[in-house]
C-alpha cells in the first residue's frame, strides 16, 4: 500500500486527536471562524514560542484558543485535511524549521507500520494548497461580513407644534355661587327686597338686606342730621 493510500484510509477512520490528560480540541470550525490566520503562509495571528525548539536552535509556534493551546503546524495540517490530525501521528517540517509553518513545508508522518519503515506524506498530496487558500480566504471573508456591526440608520426627528392650553377663564364668583344662583352671572347683585334686623348695628342701628347673590349686606341708618348736612 502506498504512503498516501494508507493514510488516507486511517484519517477515513475514528481516531483520537489527543490524550486523554489532554484539552480536548474545540471543533475545528470555530477556530477557523474565530482566528485570522495566513493559510499559505502558514502564520496564525497571536502566534508565539512554546519553549521547544529544534536541533538548530528554531523555534515550534503555537497560538491558545480558549483553554486550549494548538500548535500551528497542526493546526495547519488539520485545515489541510478537514479535521484534526490523529495524536498518533506527528507533522514533519521538511526543511527542519519548525517556525515555517507553510503548507508546503508540512508532511505528516505516521507511527512505524509492520514492515518497520517510517512513511511520510506531505501536506500536498492530501489537497490542492492553492484552491483550498482560496477555499478559506472566501469563508473568512462571509463570517466578517456575518458579524459586522449592522449601520444605525439616522431617523428624522419629527417636530412637533407645542401644545398650548386653552385660556383659563376665571370666573368673579365661585361656581358654586353660579350653579346656586345662575342669575347672579346676569349682571349686578340686586336686593331682594327681605330684610332682617340687625344686632349690634351701633347708634345708628341697621338691618340685613338680601341680594340675588343669596348674601347678605348690612346697611346702617343715617340720621336725619347728617342726610340735611349731605345735602
Amino acid at each position: 500500500m502506498k504512503d498516501v493510500e494508507y493514510v488516507r484510509e486511517v484519517l477515513s477512520q475514528d481516531y483520537d486527536s489527543e490524550l486523554p490528560s489532554e484539552i480536548p480540541y474545540p471543533l475545528l470550525d470555530t477556530v477557523i471562524e474565530a482566528e485570522e490566520f495566513d493559510y499559505l503562509s502558514g502564520m496564525v495571528e497571536g502566534e508565539r514560542p512554546n519553549g521547544s525548539q529544534s536541533r538548530e536552535g528554531k523555534d515550534y509556534l503555537w497560538f491558545n484558543h480558549g483553554e486550549k493551546s494548538i500548535l500551528t503546524h497542526r493546526f495547519i495540517a488539520a485545515l489541510t485535511i478537514g479535521k484534526w490530525v490523529p495524536r498518533a501521528f506527528h507533522v514533519d517540517h521538511i526543511n527542519h524549521d519548525p517556525s515555517d509553518n507553510r503548507p508546503q513545508n508540512l508532511r505528516i508522518v505516521t507511527p512505524r507500520d509492520n514492515a518497520g519503515n517510517r512513511r511520510k506524506v506531505l501536506l500536498s498530496e492530501l489537497a490542492d494548497l492553492d484552491a483550498l487558500a482560496a477555499e478559506l480566504a472566501e469563508r473568512k471573508e462571509q463570517v466578517t461580513e456575518q458579524t459586522q456591526p449592522v449601520p444605525e440608520i439616522e431617523v428624522a426627528e419629527e417636530i412637533r407644534e407645542p401644545v398650548v392650553p386653552p385660556p383659563r377663564v376665571i370666573r368673579d364668583e365661585p361656581r358654586d355661587s353660579y350653579e346656586t344662583h345662575p342669575q347672579s352671572w346676569m349682571g349686578s347683585p340686586k336686593y331682594t327686597g327681605e330684610t332682617k334686623p340687625a344686632k349690634y348695628a351701633g347708634p345708628y342701628g341697621g338691618a340685613w338686606y338680601k341680594t340675588s347673590l343669596g348674601s347678605w349686606h348690612l346697611l346702617f341708618e343715617t340720621p336725619a342730621e347728617l342726610k340735611e348736612d349731605s345735602n
